[in-house]
């Protein structure tokens, strides 16, 4: 856990979120990780936290801070641009692929 809020605040800091972000690590049925942009709750999903390498987690917080950043919870265009600062498209499908992987095995 302690890992996971390291990097989080690490991301935060090298994408210029300031908002509080409560991380909880908890079980959930089928999402790998959701974020109340109100609220400031970024949850990952216990199961999932267990079977990915930091690069892997280090993606998905991005991914869920950069809608926090932009205030939307969608990925529409204003989130891939801004996603895309931080890294590439085609490595974001590398890294979701991979997790995609380590998830149905």
């Amino acid at each position: 856990m302690e890992r996971i809020k390291n990097l989080l605040t690490e991301i935060k800091k090298e994408i210029g979120v300031d908002k509080e972000v409560k991380l909880k690590i908890v079980p959930m049925k089928g999402k790998i990780a959701s974020l109340s942009i109100d609220k400031g709750v970024l949850r990952l999903n216990q199961n999932v936290v267990e079977k990915l390498d930091e690069k892997e987690l280090r993606y998905i917080l991005l991914h869920e801070l950069i809608h926090l950043k932009v205030n939307d919870v969608n990925h529409g265009s204003l989130f891939m641009k801004e996603l895309e600062k931080y890294i590439e498209f085609e490595k974001t499908r590398e890294i979701e692929i991979e997790i995609i992987k380590k998830l149905i095995q």
